[in-house]
């Protein structure tokens, strides 16, 4: 693809690390996707403290720790990382957030209060100007609940796998009912797949929702978001 036609694409990060900022393999299988498919990359996350700090070997909380989300990420931006605030989406023809569970703790704080979230102000402005031009949004594995606090109300399809256990391969399947509940259309797919929502711009994979998935399987995932909301865009 030529420089002149390449897309660019904002990618939204909140840290580095699954259980505390974003999937560290999820972030990099976005990255590389998109270097494939000829897009111009550029890398955020909030200047901010982020909620907590998680010892990714014990999956206890570090109480002693305090880290930045921009710092953090920017291990898996190589430095090559800009605060959300500098973030015009004008400058941009498509946007993706990885998921990690720092997503529901520094992006918005689903995982604290599931029935009554928000998502933090700087970010909602940015989606909901991505929204208003009609360029394409990504959204990986717990990452589309962002989308469906927004656009909830508007009945957009999403997808964060399927909604139901199936023996363990789908833990967190009872999540789909907390985004129907927002009137959420949820669509189920399987981790190797992604949705696209043709009305809203709305691309979702489940990525690593899926409690059994092979590395290589949610990059196939994320490869096909990708490459939808490059086309999109």
């Amino acid at each position: 693809m030529a420089e002149s036609s390449a897309k660019k694409v904002a990618v939204v990060l909140c840290g580095c690390g699954r259980g505390d900022g974003s999937e560290v393999h999820e972030s990099s299988a976005v990255i590389i996707n998109l270097s494939r498919n000829g897009a111009n990359i550029s890398m955020f996350a909030p200047y901010m403290e982020q909620h907590h700090v998680i010892d990714h070997h014990s999956g206890v909380v570090d109480e002693s720790q305090k880290r930045n989300m921009m710092i953090e990420a920017a291990r898996i931006a190589r430095g090559e990382i800009s605060p959300l605030s500098e973030l015009n989406p004008e400058n941009f023809d498509a946007i993706i957030f990885p998921g990690g569970a720092g997503v529901g703790k520094n992006l918005c704080n689903f995982a604290l209060n599931k029935d009554d979230y928000v998502v933090l102000p700087e970010v909602e402005k940015i989606v909901r100007a991505f929204h208003a031009a009609k360029k394409p949004m990504g959204f990986v594995c717990i990452a589309p609940v962002i989308a469906a606090k927004i656009f909830g109300e508007l009945g957009c399809e999403l997808t964060i796998g399927q909604d139901t256990v199936q023996g363990g391969r789908w833990p967190l399947a009872s999540t789909t009912k907390t985004l129907e509940n927002l009137g959420v259309v949820h669509v189920n797919k399987d981790v190797t797949e992604a949705h696209v929502d043709e009305k809203n711009r709305i691309v979702t994979t489940p990525a690593f929702m899926c409690g059994t998935a092979k590395y290589h399987e949610v990059f196939d995932g994320i490869a096909e978001l990708v490459k939808m909301v490059v086309h999109l865009a």
